[in-house]
Formats: C-alpha cells, sequence, structure tokens
C-alpha cells in the first residue's frame, strides 16, 4: 500500500506579530522585561544615594534608569532587542569554541 501525502504549505507574512504592542516593538514581555531591570536599577540608585546624598544624582539616575531599561528592551526591525543581542553573545561564548579532531590515520 503506497499512500501519497500531499504538501500542505503555510505562508506567515515578514513582520506579523503574535502579540498586541503598547507601541511598535514593545509588547508585554518587554513591559516585565524593563521592570525587572528598571527594579534592579532602582536598588542600585538607592545604593548611590546612600553614599553620596545628592538628590539631583538620585533623580538623574532613576529617570536614566527607566529610560534606560526601555531603550534596552525595545525590539527593532529584526525582531531583536539590544537585551536579546547581549544574551545571545552570552550563549555564544558559553559554548564550546574549540573543536579537537581525533583522526585514525595517525
Amino acid at each position: 500500500m503506497q499512500e501519497t501525502k500531499k504538501e500542505i504549505m503555510l505562508y506567515i507574512p515578514m513582520g506579523v506579530k503574535l502579540e498586541q504592542e503598547f507601541f511598535t516593538g514593545f509588547g508585554k514581555k518587554e513591559l516585565i522585561r524593563s521592570i525587572i531591570t528598571m527594579g534592579i536599577s532602582f536598588i542600585i540608585s538607592f545604593v548611590i544615594y546612600l553614599f553620596n546624598t545628592s538628590q539631583s544624582i538620585l533623580i538623574v539616575s532613576l529617570l536614566s534608569s527607566i529610560f534606560g531599561s526601555i531603550m534596552i528592551c525595545v525590539k527593532d526591525t529584526q525582531n531583536q532587542s539590544v537585551l536579546d543581542y547581549i544574551i545571545n553573545i552570552i550563549n555564544f561564548y558559553k559554548e564550546q569554541q574549540i573543536y579537537n579532531y581525533v583522526s585514525n590515520y595517525f
């Protein structure tokens, strides 16, 4: 018995987003990531404030951490954010870089 299989091709247009975005390149996943990075940077800002009690430094560091965390998490046209690029670079350097080949001829 020979069965014939018919291939069904599914064409997905480029640039279709699966999730709703608040603005271009920034959705729910990016919001959660930016909240986490803002929390970490807020802790760092308050530690800096404890050593240097200038309120202007605290305000500047808090505002820059808010804008910085959003800018790090916004995805570009390649659907990659700066944070994704950093994670990809770290994963690349964690992988094996040198491959030792064993030959049976010698």
